[in-house]
């Protein structure tokens, strides 16, 4: 259409229009939009060449927008300093002349451009004038542009859960006046998926943000989309797939002339070679030659970070002279950029302390220390869990240099620093707002009508896509929400082992260093390390443990023969991970009870299925401090709940029987049972045993759930509890696995009911055949109400079932 325009009328570059005239004042307008639409293509070379030629005969009242666009592809090929520089002539042009909207436009771009040289409160104040200006003219798809930028860069200045409320107001805004905006919001979610360690979520959405900007034709967009992509797979870790992802970023960028940007991929390709061992002698020249042409083009993004890693390699290759100065300074300014640069110094300045041979602990507990920080600003537990992720290299580093050079109690110390960090943030009581509770409320509608359809085999995309929107639209609403900012006081290794000794129980803290895993024991005599299997193996193991397990479910109806061969499997691999991670621990334990904390790779291992732990009384816990906070929490005195779900053969039976144990239980029965009436008596409960099917969402664990006769009960609910039950019990399902995120952190529906401040959870790792669940809760509970602990009464019930998938979790 532009050039159609400019063939109207009649242009030539060679003879242009009188200035002056009206075919020259339209012939300069059409050039500047094709200059726009030609960087927005990755072309700006091409479109500042059509500017220069029409500043020839550009009326003088248009001369303000022809010099703001020359700004804006400055900007948009990296040229900052020129950028601002046009920007700064343009402005008085502009404010004399107009028109209102462009500038207004002037300051939305140079906020992005301030934004790019890390001025984040001078981007802020731009961005607010723009919205100000906006807000007085009847644009409303500039106003809601306005309004995003001024999100992102409260994303960037770390207010994440402020931005995201933004970002949903801007979304709707898109949809009524610029339907084809609405991927930039896609966008801005990836970031603060990334801004709290979220790093595999945030790769599947740039992937889906990258399609969508190249089927619009936004090819500088989708080139920066697939460096940001590359940067979140990096960090997953997902090496191979991140080199190949930042070598199409670079060849992308370098096509547009995004000279400094291709410079940061090529960095990107750098440090992961760095990460792998790979770097050469002359890697640190190399980095540091890239850190000189950024900064020789007055490039800030990320820039400190890269002098960060040159300084690293210095290290790694003895070269120490100097590094003080580099690595000395303090990262000034709120936000994640920041955070991320202060997270890389302190791990630079601990490999340096250990060079020199001096404690590198100080520096790795101060990174540590500010992720803390950063974690209760956050009310969604995912995101609290996501950001340990932030952490991983320093409490690695931490926890290596612990084994090799501290006591046993140092190596449990850190041991704590490396996992369930959620647990200790109290939770956001979310659920209960109207908002959120309306929107739950659609989503049982919508899966019960899924149920419906897909039980009568009728087409159910539809249905399903209702779900997922409505999931989503609930996820978002609780990211959105800001922490408490407060966390509980970590507990010395000498009190959890004090606290072990005097109930007759042996702790033991499985964690990986040097390949292999590591026990740190307390209760017994002494605090004690040792050095177990390789962790690979133990993984392994393990997961053939789990497999064999739930094929066992499978085969409860299948001929003896088949089901004999798979309970020979397991004996094997139970035996094998018993032999390699157990029984050298056997002469601390002796007959003590036994808490597992496990390494993040056994999180499934289904423990009483083990040889030295069968019929022992067994607890499996996130971590050592949340062992000890759960056994110092107040027990409930509330009535004991007993609910069914449907589906269940013995479901009735059960219930019933159970019941009869305690007087005053409230009873909820499959056919009555609606997820309101359950969660409403969970509040205050004392004991919940809940006989309902379930499901784990391993890429959703905020909706795993129950299933109950009016819809399902949703993990997400369960952390608006005001006085969650003690001890509950889930007797039908597979709810005690959880997901372990990209930071080592455990969430599911067990997980949830943990964080909300239950006690002990008895569940199962595999699927529960209904006579084997109704036999064993209805003996688990009579041992429970004789005043047998969770720990003991399911040990003995599980003495004469050698294969049952139950599990006691918390204390």
């Amino acid at each position: 259409m532009l050039e159609e325009a400019l063939s109207l009328l009649e242009w030539s570059a060679a003879d242009p229009p009188a200035a002056g005239t009206a075919r020259a004042r339209l012939t300069a307008k059409t050039l500047m939009v094709m200059s726009a639409n030609l960087a927005n293509r990755g072309a700006s070379a091409d479109g500042l060449r059509l500017l220069d030629q029409a500043e020839a005969f550009v009326d003088p009242a248009d001369r303000g927008m022809l010099l703001h666009q020359r700004a804006f592809s400055f900007w948009q090929s990296s040229r900052l300093a020129d950028a601002m520089h046009w920007f700064e002539a343009a402005e008085p042009l502009l404010a004399e002349h107009g028109p209102d909207y462009m500038y207004a436009a002037l300051f939305h771009n140079r906020a992005l451009l301030w934004r790019d040289l890390g001025e984040l409160r001078k981007a802020l104040a731009s961005i607010q004038r723009a919205v100000e200006i906006l807000g007085r003219l009847d644009i409303p798809a500039n106003l809601a542009k306005s309004m995003h930028l001024e999100a992102m860069i409260w994303l960037d200045l770390g207010e994440v859960p402020k931005a995201l409320l933004t970002f949903d107001e801007v979304r709707e805004q898109y949809r009524r006046f610029a339907p084809e905006l609405e991927t930039f919001i896609d966008a801005s979610r990836a970031d603060a998926l990334s801004y709290v360690g979220l790093f595999r979520q945030a790769t599947e959405r740039w992937t889906e943000v990258i399609v969508a900007y190249r089927v619009a034709g936004d090819l500088r967009s989708a080139a920066m989309s697939e460096f940001w992509r590359a940067v979140a797979a990096f960090e997953d870790p997902q090496s191979e797939t991140a080199e190949l992802w930042a070598k199409q970023a670079m060849d992308s960028l370098y096509e547009q002339g995004n000279e400094p940007m291709a410079f940061l991929a090529r960095l990107l390709l750098l440090q992961g070679r760095f990460d792998s061992g790979q770097a050469g002698p002359d890697f640190a020249e190399k980095v540091q030659r890239m850190c000189d042409a950024l900064g020789q083009r007055g490039w800030t993004m990320r820039l400190e970070q890269a002098r960060i890693l040159a300084a690293r390699a210095k290290i790694k290759a003895g070269d120490l002279e100097g590094l003080d100065e580099v690595l000395g300074g303090e990262t000034s300014g709120p936000g994640y950029d920041a955070l991320a640069e202060s997270v890389a110094r302190y791990l630079a300045r601990a490999e340096l302390a250990l060079a020199r041979r001096l404690d590198p602990m100080p520096e790795l507990r101060a990174g540590l220390d500010l992720l803390d920080e950063y974690r209760m600003t956050f009310g969604s537990v995912e995101f609290q869990a996501g950001v340990s992720a932030l952490g991983l290299q320093l409490s690695s580093k931490g926890l290596t240099h612990t084994t090799n050079h501290g006591s046993p109690a140092d190596m449990l110390r850190w041991a704590e620093r490396s996992r369930a960090q959620a647990l200790r943030i109290p939770p956001v009581k979310s659920s209960g707002n109207p908002e959120a509770r309306e929107a739950l409320g659609r989503l049982r509608q919508a899966r019960q009508e899924l149920w419906d359809l897909q039980v009568e085999g009728r087409e159910a995309a539809e249905a399903l896509a209702r779900v997922s929107r409505l999931e989503a639209e609930i996820r978002d609403y609780d990211r959105a929400r800001p922490g408490p900012g407060e966390q509980a006081e970590r507990i010395s290794p000498e009190a959890i082992h004090d606290l072990a000794a005097s109930r007759d129980t042996v702790v033991v803290n499985l964690f990986e260093v040097g390949g292999n895993v590591r026990a740190v024991l307390v209760g017994g005599d002494g605090i004690r390390h040792v050095e177990l299997m390789p962790l690979d193996d133990a993984a392994e193991a393990g997961s053939r443990l789990g497999a064999d397990l739930d094929a066992l479910r499978r085969t409860f109806h299948h001929p003896e023969r088949l089901r004999q061969s798979v309970e020979g499997s397991m004996r094997r691999n139970a035996a094998a991970l018993a032999e390699g991670v157990l029984d050298p621990l056997l002469g601390y334990i002796g007959n003590r009870q036994v808490v597992v904390v496990p390494h993040s790779k056994l999180a499934w291992v289904p423990w009483p299925l083990l040889p030295p732990l069968r019929g022992r009384p067994l607890t499996v816990s996130p971590s050592a401090e949340a062992w000890w906070r759960a056994v110092h929490r107040p027990a409930g005195t509330g009535p004991v709940l007993i609910a069914a779900g449907p589906g269940l053969a013995r479901a009735g039976d059960e219930i019933e029987a159970v019941a009869k144990l305690y007087p005053e239980a409230i009873r909820v029965v499959a056919e009555e049972s609606d997820p309101e009436t359950v969660l409403k008596a969970l509040d205050g409960a004392s004991v919940a045993h809940l006989a309902a099917h379930g499901h784990h969402e391993a890429d959703n664990v905020l909706f795993s759930r129950l299933d109950f006769g009016l819809g399902p009960l949703n993990a997400y609910e369960l952390l608006g509890l005001d006085q969650p039950p003690t001890h509950v019990v889930l007797s039908a399902c597979d709810l005690g696995r959880s997901t372990v995120e990209v930071g080592n952190e455990t969430l599911g529906f067990t997980a949830a009911l943990l964080h909300a401040g239950t006690s002990t959870v008895v569940s199962s790792l595999a699927k529960v055949p209904d006579a084997m669940a109704a036999d064993m809760m209805l003996e688990y509970h009579r041992r429970c109400a004789a005043g047998a602990s969770p720990a003991e009464a399911l040990a003995a019930v599980g003495e004469q079932r050698p294969w049952h998938p139950f599990v006691a979790f918390g204390a």
